[in-house]
């Protein structure tokens, strides 16, 4: 059975490279993976990996950013979702959310999720996010999309890109 847990500096070098494919840019990967350890916006968030406990091989990864609460919700945003590319198309990065999730809803408390999408929003549908209208879109090639079992709040505030 698959597992989540918070990611460890030993698993890092592993996190980034699963998404190296679409993010490297073209850079080797030493250098890609110099960029990440050193970015501010990683280092702000908190890491989750599924992975299989036999195996310890990291299947999917995550991040979750802390984001401004109001009256009654606590807010998280997700991110930087990736899974190896031979693994892709198999259901671990749902499985990773859908987990994330509930922990932080049960261990948290959070009620609200964000996350940007730039595949879609077939995939995180899914998974029950829904877009934010258009009036309210941030950012022309990255979809604001919504999590929450509790609320169905407008208007609220958008956060920006994580």
């Amino acid at each position: 059975m698959l597992k989540i847990r918070k990611a460890t500096s030993e698993d890092m070098e592993s996190v980034y490279l699963m998404g190296y494919d679409v993010w490297g840019e073209n850079m080797p990967s030493d250098e890609y993976i110099t960029m990440c350890n050193q970015s501010s916006k990683y280092k702000k968030g908190t890491w989750y990996i599924l992975e299989n406990p036999e195996t310890k091989e990291v299947i999917s990864s995550l991040i979750v950013y802390e984001l401004p609460s109001s009256e009654g919700s606590t807010s998280r945003g997700i991110g930087s979702i990736a899974t190896p590319f031979t693994l892709r198309k198999r259901g671990y990065a749902s499985a990773l959310i859908q987990q994330v999730i509930q922990e932080l809803e049960r261990n948290e408390k959070c009620t609200d999720f964000f996350l940007y999408s730039d595949i879609g929003m077939e995939f995180y549908n899914k998974l029950k996010f829904i877009e934010l209208p258009p009036a309210k879109q941030k950012y022309k090639d990255s979809i604001c999309m919504y999590y929450s079992k509790e609320n169905d709040r407008d208007p609220f505030e958008i956060p920006d890109y994580f």
